[in-house]
């Protein structure tokens, strides 16, 4: 075969394969559309995300429910995820100001600078409780100036943080908007059903006492009905002296406190010292999803937080 017939024949397979594209590839399945990259800030919130978006979003969470997230190692290797991120969702009210910003510059991603496009602070979506009334410097310790951004625990706001962001994915990928509003439809029934098991749970145990490590649990006494007597730090963040310990003692066995909370990412000895001193029982508890074995979803980390608060108030 010459070189001309050659080329004949290839010009003339080649033809055949466009026809057979075209007349075909209708028929074909459509490769899926790559799933949305999102970056959380916490365990938490990435648990929130899966349940908004589904098979349409890709997360990855730059800490783990074990640390404490006021404190997260700031390596340049989150950056690089942060520069690929096509959504960051952080918890907002100052949480990570000591460690997220920097990383977020150091990404050099436009759209998720503070108000950038593909930002989304989860706190924006919820009512905040504990805001200051008055003027606030380090003198109060690490207090929050905008108020509480410990609202996990509180399942009405991880509702309102499903609805919030669902609405976002939305304005993102508006090919999926009508599954993104099902999924978070399908979120706030389910945590219908399990609040009115939770609350049968603790509904014999409202106004009974507790002592916390921390300003960590503000929403789930709001919707529990239990009360915060005692906070072994006297001030956010700050370690307690042994003069104040000694107070938290007496108050504990004035109030009848039977369970001291204490998130597992806290060095329990302060509790322990308190603990000894009146009998009360100190109960370490998941911080955030993933905090504890078998708290991989938001659902199995809120009855693992209830099972064991009431156990130990009851």
């Amino acid at each position: 075969m010459t070189l001309r017939n050659v080329r004949r024949s290839v010009a003339a397979r080649l033809r055949l394969a466009a026809v057979a594209l075209a007349v075909f590839s209708p028929l074909l399945p459509r490769p899926a559309a790559a799933a949305l990259r999102v970056v959380t800030t916490t365990e938490g919130l990435a648990a929130l995300v899966k349940e908004a978006g589904g098979d349409q979003v890709q997360v990855e969470s730059l800490s783990r429910g074990i640390q404490d997230p006021h404190f997260v190692d700031a390596n340049p290797m989150l950056a690089v995820k942060l520069r690929q991120a096509g959504l960051l969702v952080d918890v907002g009210l100052d949480l990570e100001i000591g460690w997220l910003p920097p990383l977020v510059n150091q990404s050099r991603n436009p759209d998720i600078q503070p108000g950038g496009a593909r930002r989304f602070t989860a706190a924006s979506a919820i009512h905040v409780l504990d805001i200051p009334t008055g003027p606030v410097d380090r003198s109060l310790g690490d207090l929050h100036p905008a108020g509480n951004p410990h609202f996990m625990d509180d399942p009405r706001a991880a509702v309102a943080v499903v609805a919030g962001l669902a609405k976002k994915l939305a304005q993102l990928d508006p090919a999926n908007a009508a599954k993104y509003a099902q999924r978070g439809a399908d979120f706030q029934r389910r945590l219908d059903a399990d609040l009115a098991r939770w609350k049968a749970a603790l509904a014999p145990l409202r106004g009974r006492p507790i002592v916390a490590q921390h300003q960590t649990m503000s929403y789930f006494l709001d919707w529990t009905g239990l009360r915060a007597v005692a906070y072994l730090e006297p001030k956010p963040g700050v370690p307690p002296p042994p003069s104040h310990l000694a107070e938290v003692v007496q108050l504990v066995k004035a109030q009848g406190v039977k369970a001291i909370l204490v998130e597992n990412y806290y060095d329990p000895r302060s509790a322990e010292v308190v603990a000894r001193h009146t009998g009360a029982k100190v109960v370490l508890i998941p911080g955030d999803v993933g905090g504890m074995p078998g708290t991989s979803t938001y659902e199995s980390y809120l009855d693992t937080l209830v099972r064991l608060v009431a156990g130990a108030v009851r």
